[in-house]
């Protein structure tokens, strides 16, 4: 039979060159889903397959792939097709952990705007891209822009939700981890006061998701006194949207805050039906290391001796807290430009006398090399440090000779300033 007739294809021949045309598309690689959320970015590169290679480390090759989907599926569909979201989202991954941050955050930004038209400017959609978007613009060092993406996403479900709903608290979480990760403590605890609101609502008040709140919001006043911080953090100005600049709490000691927090979970933690002795004894000690740090010495050997009893049961847990003084507050130097492996490896040991009440009393150099480098601000940071005593039979004894030992790596002929920094 003649497959053309007056001009035109018969029925059987349209068909074949149908399915030749698109046989021809797939083995280009030019047809890409027309649909998104399907799981796949086109016919050749499944979602998942591209991030397991993500996952292994494979991100020139899902770079290349991503790449070509993005350009297929926009001579088929044009610039703002939803089928484009995906691809766009492996493509700045790709860039992303080949290091190329500025080319992640126009990916990301991309796909964030697509997801916007199809979503709506304040819908949900677009939060795992905020997220991936934060990250990059910290690798590419812009922290106060980071910050911005942030406090967007919370405000976002902050609109979706309401400040009274449950389903807020993995977007305050999430801010929380942001701020303290920046030193931003008081927004951050100021969140840490509306999430135990939240859920003092629905649970019970020994829950454990409250006394992890409990504990990790007493952690930040810690942290936020004593910690030690890094520097080029926290160079921006953060605050969560829809919340008072001047909370109630603003001004008051933070030792009298840090002590209520931990109180509470220490009297939560003896009435709880799922805690036990461990939990007990630890929730005492933390008590007690955060009184010893204000130099309430007698109410923080109260409680050391209160954990000691009650993990008669865990010999090797007692051991671990008090078969020797431990620093509470140890602030060692930090590298500014030197890395491991850099250069040449110094070293300094200290032997430290420390009382019965964890005060430095005595402190003798072992060893330092070279001389006159990293010496005298180990030996201070040593001397500014207190520690929970040794409990010898369950009673703060002093100890001599104890053994503190720092390493560092140095450029041999740059001076210490140059390359290092508190």
């Amino acid at each position: 039979m003649r497959s053309v007739q007056r001009g035109k294809a018969t029925m059987p021949a349209m068909h074949i060159l149908r399915i030749a045309a698109v046989a021809l598309l797939f083995a280009n690689g030019t047809l890409a889903n027309e649909a998104a959320g399907t799981g796949e970015v086109g016919g050749d590169f499944p979602v998942a397959v591209l991030e397991t290679q993500l996952r292994v480390g494979e991100h020139g090759d899902v770079a290349a792939k991503a790449t070509r989907q993005v350009e297929a599926v926009e001579a088929r569909h044009g610039r703002y097709h939803p089928a484009l979201i995906d691809p766009l989202r492996l493509l700045g991954d790709a860039h992303l952990g080949q290091g190329d941050a500025e080319a992640a955050i126009a990916a990301y930004d991309r796909a964030k705007h697509i997801v916007r038209i199809d979503d709506g400017v304040q819908g949900l959609a677009q939060l795992p891209l905020l997220y991936r978007e934060a990250d990059a613009l910290v690798a590419a060092g812009r922290r106060g822009a980071a910050n911005d993406r942030h406090e967007l996403a919370y405000s976002l479900k902050l609109r979706a939700y309401g400040e009274r709903d449950p389903q807020l608290i993995p977007g305050l979480e999430q801010l929380i981890d942001w701020y303290r990760h920046h030193y931003k403590f008081r927004p951050a605890q100021l969140l840490y006061e509306h999430s135990l609101e939240l859920l003092r609502e629905d649970l019970p008040p020994d829950d454990p998701r409250i006394i992890a709140t409990l504990r990790d919001y007493a952690g930040s006043f810690r942290e936020q006194r004593f910690g030690a911080r890094q520097p080029g953090r926290g160079g921006f100005r953060a605050w969560p949207p829809g919340h008072p600049e001047d909370p109630p709490w603003y001004g008051k000691s933070s030792f009298l805050q840090g002590r209520r927090l931990l109180r509470e979970v220490l009297a939560l933690t003896e009435v709880a039906d799922h805690t036990t002795d461990v939990d007990v004894a630890r929730a005492a000690v933390a008590l007690a290391d955060w009184h010893l740090l204000h130099y309430e010495y007698a109410t923080a050997i109260h409680q050391y001796r209160r954990a000691w009893r009650l993990l008669e049961a865990e010999p090797a847990l007692r051991a671990e807290l008090f078969e020797k003084p431990t620093p509470l507050n140890l602030r060692l130097p930090r590298a500014g430009t030197g890395k491991d492996g850099d250069g040449a490896q110094g070293v300094v040991r200290l032997a430290l006398n420390i009382t019965h009440r964890g005060d430095v009393i005595g402190r003798r150099t072992l060893a330092a090399e070279p001389r006159n480098r990293m010496e005298f601000r180990v030996r201070k940071a040593a001397k500014e440090t207190r520690y929970r005593p040794w409990l010898k039979d369950g009673e703060p004894t002093p100890r001599r000779n104890l053994e503190l030992e720092y390493r560092y790596h140095y450029r041999p002929g740059d001076s210490a300033l140059a390359l290092w920094e508190n």
